[in-house]
């Protein structure tokens, strides 16, 4: 794997003519220089999208006056522990933390524009569940709901999915509900893409 120095990064962007930058990854808020990286690509004018799971909200709030905004994941409501441990694998104190640490990033970011990213894995993702994680998300930006397995080369096979689940329509009808209270629902999925709008 090639390394790159900040320095080169922010040469390589400076030469783009894209105007956009957006930072995802594993996890961009664990690098050490992702602040003086964002701070170099402001400075040369870009437009920054910051992506994160929402467990360094110290760094999100940092990142601020940098960034145009941020693309958070959820994963299952949130007051549903034993569904985010089994997602994450993470123990039950551990997911009580993640799920404290990703509350304040959710507020930070909505000081920005913010997308909410959730892979809709149907035993989590449902229209019994949309309804619990409306309360967290409705001040978002916009909402993308990715339709699980519809693209192998990003998901592994879980819970005995191996292709695209849920059906298409059943994606547009969690994002119809969605709808109801935040402005604009994005749909990825095997049905292509789409975008509900109020």
């Amino acid at each position: 794997m090639t390394e790159y120095s900040i320095d080169d990064v922010l040469d390589f962007a400076k030469a783009s003519e894209s105007k956009e930058v957006y930072l995802g990854g594993a996890e961009p808020t664990l690098q050490k220089e992702l602040l003086p990286l964002i701070e170099g690509l402001h400075a040369s004018g870009k437009s920054i999208l910051l992506k994160s799971n929402g467990m360094k909200p110290e760094v999100l709030e940092s990142g601020l006056p940098f960034v145009k905004g941020f693309v958070i994941e959820i994963k299952a409501p949130l007051e549903d522990i034993p569904a985010i441990m089994e997602l994450t694998g993470l123990s039950e104190k551990r997911v009580l933390k993640y799920v404290s640490l990703l509350r304040e990033s959710l507020e930070i970011a909505k000081q920005k524009w913010m997308r909410v990213w959730i892979r809709v894995i149907p035993e989590f993702i449902n229209a019994e569940t949309i309804p619990k994680i409306i309360p967290d998300i409705e001040d978002a930006s916009e909402v993308m709901l990715y339709q699980f397995m519809s693209n192998p080369d990003f998901d592994l096979p879980f819970k005995g999915h191996e292709t695209a689940t849920p059906e298409w329509d059943e994606v547009r009808n969690l994002g119809e509900m969605l709808l109801e209270k935040v402005q604009k629902v994005r749909l990825v999925g095997d049905g292509g893409k789409l975008v509900l709008e109020k």
